[in-house]
């Protein structure tokens, strides 16, 4: 490809001299403009599309060497040659300080020369120009690769999918500078279709669970090769599918790169450039932000299924316990519920509320190793008593060979424990007991005062709350009880039923 012929911006104050150097270098191939003075020549540089400036040294109103250093200003690109009549060194060498190119004598003016000069300055502006434009690309690629890393970090520590998924499309939209788009995760089947399981954007939810044949889908071949692709036209191309690749926006352009790593199979999309057209650096931008959404895609499911066994593995141990302990039915999922109450108070992270959650599920889970009589008793005697005192091990011993639930295991061992360290089985005190375990002791109580059973006086939820405040500070960490009453009072009558 040609190269594009350097402008060439002329000043001088004769205008016989101006209008011939104009046309000399018109005929040797330049694009020549010219000016009559400082101003007028400022004018013209300001656009920076002159790469050089053949400038007069003494003007009227302004000399050369002080124009060239405005030029510079103006136009940094643009290099400067300057033209005089007197043979004067410090002039050459003062204007040699300033930037100046070349010094070139009037008076002995050799035409090849000043082609020359002229042809050598435009490539050296031409190459400072690129130089310049490199660098902006390398800091702007510098900038988008550390909001990247900043995607990514945020995506990989995101324990919820929907959020991952939420995030990942949000930022591939900015990345790209694209008006729409989406992200879709594939199931494969037996015959070599893909379902979409699941995604965000345009239109997800409602091709959710569609059927994909083999051959069908720009997302799903994306998916499928590992590839990114850009596409000047989705609808013309031979894999377009309605309902998989659909993203209406105002300008044409798609972009769509994998979703790969572990049991992740998917793509996401953008489509609708927001200026010009999509290119080679918003695919490799994409493709990055993929490889690194991927990674948080696969933890958010490994986190969802975690979730799920948590969840169903509670409820049938729960469901165990409560045809066994017949006088508190609902109890463990009252805890788990007014936990969460308090935790939420308290501000701890979803992942610390989990952990509390389910271990208030569990908290007495230890009783299905306890003399089912004892249990049954309607008076329990001190024997029942030493015997029901094991329970907060024997939960322990329960559920400490499933390694998901390492982190309940201290809230559990702990939840008979007492803030004066009166308490069981190991008479920990104050902080020496988990937060966690805390929060259950308290959580615990309440519900124990507050439903009628045959081993103690029946309170209402407020003789229940006077009850806590009575035993703060002795029984009970007195900030958690203080919370527990503030939220309770609050949104008490929120609580799920049992």
């Amino acid at each position: 490809m040609e190269r594009p012929s350097t402008r060439v911006l002329v000043v001088d104050d004769e205008p016989q001299f101006r209008s011939l150097i104009t046309e000399l270098l018109i005929d040797k191939g330049f694009e020549a403009h010219a000016a009559s003075n400082a101003r007028a020549a400022l004018d013209l540089a300001g656009d920076r599309s002159f790469g050089v400036a053949v400038l007069d040294l003494v003007m009227p109103d302004m000399g050369g060497i002080e124009l060239a250093e405005k030029i510079k200003q103006v136009s940094p690109d643009t290099q400067v040659l300057i033209l005089t009549g007197q043979g004067d060194m410090g002039s050459a060498i003062d204007g040699l300080r300033h930037g100046v190119f070349d010094y070139l004598q009037k008076g002995e003016l050799d035409i090849p020369r000043l082609a020359r000069s002229v042809t050598e300055a435009g490539e050296r502006s031409r190459l400072t120009r690129e130089n310049r434009e490199l660098l902006t690309r390398l800091q702007e690629s510098n900038r988008l690769l550390k909001a990247l890393h900043d995607v990514a970090a945020g995506i990989a520590g995101e324990p919820h999918l929907d959020r991952v998924l939420e995030r990942l499309l949000s930022a591939a939209k900015i990345l790209c500078h694209a008006s729409a788009g989406r992200v879709l995760l594939f199931r494969r089947t037996h015959s070599d279709d893909l379902v979409i399981q699941t995604g965000v954007g345009i239109g997800a939810e409602a091709i959710r669970g569609a059927r994909l044949h083999a051959d069908e889908g720009i997302a799903a071949l994306v998916a499928a090769t590992n590839e990114a692709l850009v596409v000047p036209d989705a609808r013309a191309h031979p894999r377009y599918s309605n309902r998989c690749d659909d993203l209406p926006a105002s300008r044409p352009g798609l972009v769509s790169a994998p979703l790969r790593h572990g049991d992740v199979f998917g793509a996401v999309s953008v489509a609708g450039p927001e200026d010009g057209e999509f290119g080679g650096e918003d695919r490799d931008l994409l493709a990055i932000l993929a490889r690194q959404a991927a990674v948080g895609i696969d933890n958010a499911l490994n986190h969802e299924r975690s979730l799920n066994f948590f969840t169903h593995t509670s409820d049938i141990l729960v469901s165990f316990l409560e045809r066994m302990d017949i006088f508190y039915p609902g109890h463990s999922r009252a805890v788990a519920a007014l936990a969460d109450m308090v935790t939420r108070r308290i501000g701890m992270s979803d992942e610390e509320r989990g952990h509390v959650h389910f271990a208030a599920l569990l908290h007495d889970i230890g009783k299905l190793m306890v003399d089912p009589a004892v249990l049954k008793a309607e008076k329990i005697t001190e024997e029942g008593r030493r015997a029901m005192q094991e329970h907060p091990a024997f939960g322990v011993q329960i559920l400490k060979s499933i390694s998901l639930w390492e982190d309940l295991l201290p809230l559990i061992h702990a939840h008979h424990e007492r803030w004066d360290g009166k308490g069981y089985p190991r008479g920990l005190g104050g902080e020496a007991i988990p937060l966690g375990a805390r929060v259950i002791a308290i959580a615990d109580a309440f519900d124990a005062m507050t439903r009628a059973t045959p081993h103690g006086a029946h309170r209402t939820p407020e003789q229940g709350l006077a009850e806590l405040e009575a035993f703060s500070g002795s029984q009970f960490d007195p900030t958690v009880v203080r919370l527990f009453v503030a939220e309770y009072r609050e949104r008490g009558d929120q609580l799920p039923p049992e």
